[in-house]
């Protein structure tokens, strides 16, 4: 049985601003409180951080399978996650001055009952980046590695 979990923030950031955060997968690590530094395995196809890119934020692996700046980015796990058939969406849309994020994720449990668990753990998990990810872009600083000139 597939589970659905969504996440929202609005952050005072730009479209763009919030969409680099996403997928340079260095900025994971400014934004994401993580125990180890995410970091790019693999380029994507047409562009650097784009389709086919692979990130590792240890243990997991995740490819990306959306990239269209600055509304829409998704990518799905790879390895190193207890799910099936992960996916996460992340949709960026004006508000006001700034962006509505909504962090979209499907899934299905490897492990028979664990499926309402992983829901929850994952939906904390979600809500959490949606805030990190809204906040920190309104305020990041120099040396970020969304804020490095380069290609996407």
């Amino acid at each position: 049985m597939p589970y659905e979990i969504e996440a929202t923030a609005t952050s005072g950031a730009d479209a763009e601003a919030v969409f680099k955060h996403l997928c340079v997968a260095e900025a994971w690590g400014r934004w994401g409180a993580f125990p180890t530094r995410p970091r790019r395995e693999r380029p994507g196809y047409e562009v650097p951080n784009g389709v086919g890119a692979i990130r590792r934020i240890p243990p997991a692996r995740e490819q990306v399978v959306v990239f269209d700046p600055p509304r829409h980015y998704a990518y799905v796990a790879v390895a190193g996650v207890p799910l099936r058939g992960y996916r996460a969406d992340v949709t960026l849309e004006p508000a006001g001055t700034g962006t509505l994020i909504r962090w979209q994720g499907t899934f299905e449990a490897k492990i028979p009952g664990s499926g309402p668990l992983l829901r929850a753990a994952l939906q904390q998990m979600l809500r959490s980046f949606a805030r990190r990810v809204a906040r920190h872009s309104e305020r990041c600083e120099p040396g970020c590695p969304a804020r490095l000139p380069a290609d996407l």
